[in-house]
């Protein structure tokens, strides 16, 4: 590659001598066919020419991805290997508008979460400078056009859209209805306003990052009456044809059972009074699927509970979030509660401590350290607040549960911290969800009676 960006990188590498060409690199996230997965990637070649790592492959539209130089030994661990990944200088970097440049890359662990974003489909050369000492620097380069994609994509299913379950007026992004048979479309939704929210239909959505309204309005169709049609609760409403795309019906902000008679053309609209909370997790919530969720009992109005044994994996941990509903990952996302939707990376939550959680669209998830013990889990939709409890914790510091902290147990958490044995609950003293340095001075600080 002779273009102007790789000569700068490899200005760079001459500059800073510091190429890492015995380490391996790979591309982690949407490459060609391949998905997210901590044990999979795609590896780059290093180029003795430019002194850097290259990679050319196809890329699809709205493709994630970032890098790394481990791979886990299972698709579990994400952890394992998020001090070897970096990414974008921020999430969601549009390659796009960068091309030709060369583009600073996040540090490690620290921009782990922080993807970069191919919008258009084609061929990419990606060239990496990897540097110890000033940081790693990439570069990308379009091979050819970008592959047109359809826009939008017509997929036979009808869409919400609009101020309902947190998904805003967005083209790719909109809910999937449940499809009943004949015709009967129904959602459980959730108007989410300052004062009245407006939503409408379409029979398609697109799949481009940022599709044009144009196309997708031939699709879109709301009340038949008038542009903003409030709705009378349990009465039958006229719904118009496809293309009416300026016309909404409203609501006030509440839950709703909202069915769509296609044979009619009606919507009819009822409260929906019934609360319901899902943990969704790994085992033992159902291993990430949505429909085996664990259901919450609601003890009292709009505080749920469930109570689980919990083993985690092999480090003994365990990640979930909370939903009102567990029929899709649509109907999940819609109603999910988690960290907050700027959080770059998994929350750790302490054991027996209140946590704040939110509506949200993050991607990322509670984490939890158990011992295979028995965990409360009490869900207050009032407060939007949740509390996991349980455990057998033991003496702070006690690694082998003799009840003494002495110099067999300092010797067992800096064996945890190096990863030689499987962690303990009661070495982690300061309650992060990690086994550090930190830990082991707490540890001596303990057996000494600081």
């Amino acid at each position: 590659m002779k273009k102007f960006f790789t000569s700068m990188l490899l200005a760079g590498a001459v500059m800073f001598g510091m190429q890492a060409q015995d380490v391996n690199v790979w591309v982690l996230g949407n490459v060609g066919d391949q998905g997210w997965d901590p044990s999979v990637g795609t590896m780059m070649t290093w180029d003795e020419e430019t002194q850097c790592y290259v990679l050319t492959a196809d890329f699809n539209a709205n493709s994630y991805f970032s890098f790394t130089t481990a791979l886990a030994e299972t698709s579990s661990g994400w952890d394992d290997i998020r001090p070897f990944r970096f990414g974008a200088p921020s999430n969601n970097f549009v390659v796009d508008d960068n091309l030709d440049n060369p583009i600073a890359c996040g540090d490690y662990g620290a921009s782990a979460d922080n993807a970069f974003l191919i919008k258009g489909a084609a061929n990419y050369t990606i060239t990496l400078m990897i540097d110890e000492e000033f940081g790693n620097m990439v570069a990308f380069e379009r091979n050819g056009e970008v592959v047109p994609e359809p826009d939008p994509v017509d997929e036979g299913h009808i869409y919400l859209m609009g101020d309902v379950n947190n998904i805003g007026w967005v083209t790719n992004t909109s809910f999937k209805m449940n499809e009943e048979g004949d015709g009967i479309f129904t959602a459980n939704i959730n108007v989410v306003a300052d004062s009245i929210g407006y939503f409408g239909f379409t029979h398609a959505r697109s799949t481009m990052y940022d599709s044009s309204w144009d196309a997708v309005a031939p699709f879109r169709f709301a009340a038949a009456d008038s542009i903003n049609s409030i709705v009378v609760l349990g009465e039958p409403m006229a719904v118009g044809e496809a293309g009416n795309f300026d016309h909404s019906f409203a609501l006030a902000p509440g839950k709703y059972i909202i069915t769509l008679d296609m044979n009619a053309n009606t919507l009819t609209v009822v409260e929906n009074t019934a609360n319901y909370m899902y943990i969704i997790g790994n085992d033992p919530f159902g291993g990430w699927n949505p429909a085996a969720g664990m259901e919450m009992e609601e003890i009292e109005e709009g505080v749920f509970q469930a109570k689980a044994t919990i083993t985690g994996d092999a480090d003994g941990n365990c990640w979930f979030i909370f939903s009102g509903d567990s029929g899709s990952w649509d109907a999940v996302n819609a109603l999910r509660y988690g960290p907050a939707a700027d959080a770059t990376e998994d929350q750790v939550v302490v054991i027996g401590e209140e946590t704040t959680t939110q509506l949200t669209t993050s991607n990322n998830s509670y984490k939890i350290t158990c011992d295979g013990s028995e965990y409360t889990f009490t869900f207050n939709l009032n407060t939007l607040t949740f509390k996991v409890e349980g455990g057998q914790a033991g003496v702070p510091g006690d690694a082998n549960g003799d009840g003494l902290v002495d110099i067999s147990d300092v010797n067992s958490v800096i064996n945890q911290m190096l990863g030689k044995e499987a962690l303990i609950p009661a070495c982690d003293v300061n309650g992060d969800g990690v086994i550090d340095i930190s830990d082991v001075n707490a540890v001596i600080n303990l057996m000494l009676g600081k």
